[in-house]
């Protein structure tokens, strides 16, 4: 009889664990970002560019159809960006800047079950991408003898989404959701020239920039049913 009970208790907690999978979340979602340019052509020996930090902050809607399949998205303020090196020059050796863009994924998320409460949801999709800043600007070190002149093509533009996430379900049924993922640009949407003179009017050798970047985010969505007014019976 207690053995009975027991997998009684067992079969509605899984099965609420389950439901838990299911319907709409929503909640705020932070992530770290690194995005460098990219090399067009060859580029000089006294010259190196590494990953830049950045970082996009905003909300999250998931919407889960069954215990296996859902879709996500959110509305982000990013900030990614590029750092160039010139080994070669004494007056300022590092320049670097960062893009603002307004940033709307959409994915479609597979859910593979870790344990009860627990969930791998693997994403794949596309990023619609619009940019915030200007659309040509110029840094330079001191005395301008190491610049570079960037140039948008365009301010809206599409990435391709892949991605892999821990979700774990707490016992109000809200989600938290620990992910790494890579967004890739098409093409290259700004231009970068890159010069280390003064006075020669013709760029040393240029780069571009596809937005592209690898993150590491942190979500918490919210079970909205839990904000609703529990009812009060009186006797």
């Amino acid at each position: 009889m207690k053995l009975s009970i027991r997998l009684l208790f067992l079969f509605l907690f899984a099965h609420q664990c389950l439901f838990a999978q299911k319907g709409f979340r929503i909640g705020p979602s932070v992530a770290y970002l690194a995005s460098k340019p990219k090399v067009i052509g060859s580029i000089p020996n006294d010259f190196t560019f590494r990953f830049k930090s950045g970082f996009n902050a905003g909300v999250m809607m998931y919407y889960g159809f069954s215990n296996k399949i859902g879709i996500s998205s959110s509305v982000l303020f990013s900030s990614k960006g590029y750092r160039l090196f010139n080994d070669s020059n004494r007056n300022g050796n590092e320049l670097k800047h960062n893009q603002s863009l307004l940033e709307i994924p959409l994915n479609l998320v597979i859910k593979q079950r870790l344990n009860s409460v627990s969930n791998i949801r693997e994403n794949i999709g596309v990023s619609f991408c619009s940019l915030l800043s200007s659309t040509s600007k110029t840094i330079s070190n001191k005395n301008n003898s190491f610049r570079i002149e960037e140039e948008t093509k365009t301010t809206f533009y599409p990435m391709l989404n892949i991605g892999l996430e821990v979700s774990h379900e707490a016992k109000n049924n809200n989600i938290f959701v620990f992910g790494a993922f890579l967004k890739q640009g098409f093409s290259n949407n700004t231009n970068l020239a890159v010069y280390n003179s003064k006075t020669i009017a013709a760029p040393r050798f240029n780069l571009g920039f596809q937005g592209s970047y690898v993150g590491i985010s942190l979500s918490y969505l919210f079970n909205l049913s839990n904000l609703k007014k529990q009812e009060e019976f009186f006797y």
